[in-house]
């Protein structure tokens, strides 16, 4: 599967430029994994895409930089972090919320 050989070529070239803490981490069993801060892309009310209920229009599905479907909640909303949106186009960050713990 290319994703599990991806996944393994960056834990191995990740190992490789930090040789003392991957030793440490081994040894010891001891290590933490940096949970990188996610975002919702929360867009304003726009006409054709949210109801008057609704304040914001989340992102729900983007694929190959394209941004292909909407939601009124955050429910189906993507969760993304900053690189992944601004792959999407840099444009989108200055919509971009912080996911909260628990959502």
């Amino acid at each position: 599967d290319d994703i599990k050989s991806n996944k393994m070529i960056k834990a191995l070239m990740w190992r490789d430029k930090h040789p003392d803490t991957f030793s440490l981490a081994f040894i010891t069993g001891k290590y933490e994994v940096e949970k990188p801060q996610l975002f919702f892309i929360a867009l304003p009310k726009v006409y054709g895409l949210s109801d008057s209920t609704s304040d914001s229009t989340f992102v729900s599905k983007a694929e190959s930089g394209i941004i292909s479907e909407f939601t009124k909640g955050k429910d189906y909303a993507l969760k993304l972090t900053e690189q992944e949106i601004k792959s999407i186009d840099e444009r989108y960050w200055q919509f971009a919320v912080p996911v909260e713990d628990g959502e």
